[in-house]
């Protein structure tokens, strides 16, 4: 009898620990993508002869995360658990500045470099990030070399090192995202730009 009270107690015991563990709350992720931001004033029609590669992008390690990544100081990262990427960063960045450049250069020949099953493309943007994160009371950091190459030929036509400077609104990480956003939107129009006075 008392065996069977203490098995009918331990039993009792598990499954209230297990409802515990169900019906407990703790914190939910919250996910987040970067932004393709509308072109503000009207875009150069690109000559129909000329088609963009993007990438390769490349990321430092410390961001190749789902977690989103701020800066507490220059060399300390906070990583948000709880505040994630959607989907691979380096994939949403390239997917942003393919779709910037050819809003901007008003042409759809622009794809990133392995849909090389669209089109024959005649240019490359090769873009290696250095820096992209910032502090959630502070600004986002957009620091990046990046080069424009001729299909086929190794050497360069420019290549250059940008930074950018982003402020954050407020201390929330939807706002760290839409500043990066924003960071990749002035890049884009810096590419842009270069491209039309390499093909001109």
């Amino acid at each position: 009898m008392t065996q069977r009270f203490y098995s009918v107690l331990v039993t009792l015991l598990v499954c209230t620990l297990l409802f515990s563990a169900c019906t407990g709350k703790s914190p939910k992720a919250t996910f987040y993508s970067l932004e393709v931001l509308p072109v503000s004033s009207p875009p150069t029609l690109l000559s129909r002869e000329i088609a963009i590669a993007v990438g390769p992008v490349t990321i430092p390690a410390e961001l190749d995360r789902k977690q989103i990544v701020t800066r507490d100081t220059h060399s300390r990262v906070r990583l948000a658990e709880f505040h994630r990427w959607a989907g691979p960063l380096q994939d949403s960045i390239t997917a942003v500045l393919t779709a910037e450049l050819a809003a901007l250069l008003g042409t759809d020949r622009v794809a990133p470099r392995n849909r090389k099953d669209l089109f024959p493309f005649t240019h490359q943007v090769v873009f290696n990030i250095n820096r992209f994160d910032g502090r959630l009371s502070g600004d986002v950091l957009l620091d990046v070399t990046w080069s424009i190459k001729k299909t086929g030929i190794s050497e360069p036509l420019i290549v250059r090192r940008s930074e950018i400077h982003e402020p954050v609104a407020n201390p929330d990480y939807a706002k760290v995202v839409a500043a990066q956003s924003r960071a990749l939107s002035k890049i884009s129009s810096k590419i842009a730009a270069a491209i039309k006075e390499l093909v001109q």
